[in-house]
């Protein structure tokens, strides 16, 4: 009886995404066919309407989302909206390429074991209490966080250490406390990689999609520009699960337990060390990008081939570890802007909204409460990360530069906003986290107040960011 009605909700389900899907290409070619307005013309209109089918498809999920990024990007050449060489112009560029360097270098870390035993390093300097253990994971999870910019991978490796610290500690699995462990190894790992440029790859998605002249955000500046915010963060989040999550009893680690999970790991091999410099190498070299002139994107393809002519990363570890389904569906989500941008469409949506939106954007923090909460509430409907983010993105920078805003404030904003998770569905990086241990450490219902407090303290964090950013002039 149980298998039957999850099969039923399951076909019920599928119905529904397929009458989503067909209902997409319906709306597609009814925009498509719209008598263009003023400013636009017929050509925009069709790719207009290839863009609402794409999104639409990428609800629904009705074929993998690089498929339909691809046929879209297609679409667009084969139906002269654009030439071939704008369709498809992200994948030459080298924000789509520090990705491919990037994936590289995050997923040789974890192969060689390198990225558990910073973990265990850093685990080592704090107290064995479920106090110190919070912060532990919340400062180890700071430092990795920018060598993975996958966050799908972070979440999936970085929980089985919060579960097994939980064991050691004695706490009960679902309860409180172990709650408590898994939201801070979510926070470290996770939410604050949103503080550096290569804590995400969306990140360089999200800039690349800004205007001309706004696009060359260094790695050094995303980490100082977003210092504020990170600090605010860390520290309020850090302390709301140790009060909030709290054990009902005095718990601590058995004495050694981190020297000895770091001697189970042994010496560390050739390959690690070789990935440690590596990495170190490539962060110093994105730090310091104004003083060398090697681009982000160089500086990580560089990286990647060291490790392969190295012989730490192989043809297999070139075919299997980068995820390349993500890369291609992050590039056509950038031709997206690069498209939108190229047939002025952002520009005509500028004006179009300007009267609308003329007194949210002259004002920074009533603008920041409204791309928060707009941007959750686009998140019911629109479960990727980083199309949410993008339609802020695509849209907003034109008001922004014309009020003295610099645009990367939606892209930080929208993006780092929109990372909740009051209903599962609505975060697949927090189902990454919650599968990562076979969904046995922590309870989506206990998660969801830790979600409440990251919207509020994440908002004040942006408040608080506004006179730092004035003095930087990023806000004039």
């Amino acid at each position: 009886m149980a298998d039957t009605a999850v099969n039923s909700k399951g076909n019920l389900a599928q119905k529904i995404r397929l009458g989503g899907a067909i209902l997409s290409i319906f709306l597609g070619i009814w925009v498509a066919m719209m008598p263009p307005p003023p400013g636009l013309d017929s050509k925009t209109m069709v790719a207009l309407g290839i863009t609402v089918w794409a999104v639409g498809w990428w609800i629904t999920e009705i074929v993998p989302e690089f498929v339909t990024g691809l046929m879209m990007c297609i679409f667009w050449a084969a139906l002269k909206c654009v030439p071939f060489k704008t369709a498809f112009s992200t994948f030459s560029t080298s924000g789509w390429w520090i990705m491919v360097g990037a994936f590289a270098l995050g997923s040789v870390a974890g192969k060689t074991g390198l990225l558990k035993r910073i973990s265990l390093w850093v685990l080592k300097l704090f107290p064995a209490s479920y106090t110190g253990q919070v912060w532990g994971l919340l400062g180890s999870g700071t430092i990795i966080s920018p060598l993975i910019p996958s966050m799908n991978a972070k979440a999936t490796l970085s929980t089985p250490i919060a579960m097994s610290i939980s064991d050691e500690l004695g706490i009960e699995r679902k309860s409180r406390a172990a709650n408590g462990l898994f939201g801070a190894c979510y926070v470290g790992f996770i939410i604050m990689g949103h503080m550096f440029m290569s804590g995400s790859f969306s990140h360089y998605v999200l800039v690349g999609m800004l205007p001309e002249g706004y696009r060359d955000v260094t790695w050094l500046q995303w980490l100082l520009w977003s210092l504020p915010w990170g600090v605010c963060v860390f520290v309020g989040l850090g302390l709301f699960l140790v009060f909030a999550y709290r054990p009902d009893k005095k718990v601590m680690l058995p004495p050694g337990y981190s020297s000895e999970q770091l001697a189970k790991l042994g010496p560390m091999s050739r390959d690690e060390k070789i990935c440690l410099l590596v990495l170190i190498g490539t962060l110093l070299m994105w730090m310091t990008e104004k003083l060398h002139r090697i681009s982000a994107g160089e500086v990580a393809i560089m990286a990647m081939c060291l490790l392969l002519v190295l012989k730490v990363m192989d043809k297999n570890d070139f075919k299997t570890r980068i995820d390349w389904t993500s890369v291609v569906f992050v590039g056509s989500i950038l031709n997206m802007a690069a498209v939108i941008q190229s047939l002025k469409v952002d520009r005509w949506l500028g004006s179009e909204l300007q009267p609308i939106l003329v007194n949210v954007v002259s004002e920074p923090a009533l603008l920041i409460i409204t791309l928060v909460v707009a941007a959750s509430v686009i998140k019911l409907i629109i479960v990727s990360l980083t199309s949410a983010a993008a339609i802020f993105v695509l849209v907003l920078p034109p008001l922004m530069i014309a009020n003295g805003i610099n645009p990367w404030i939606a892209c930080m904003v929208t993006f780092a906003g929109s990372n909740i998770w009051y209903l599962s569905y609505m975060n697949s990086i927090y189902l990454c986290a919650h599968f990562g241990t076979q969904g046995q450490l922590a309870k989506h219902s206990s998660m969801v107040k830790l979600s409440a407090a990251y919207s509020v303290i994440c908002t004040l964090g942006f408040l608080v960011s506004i006179p730092y950013w004035r003095m930087l002039g990023l806000i004039k």
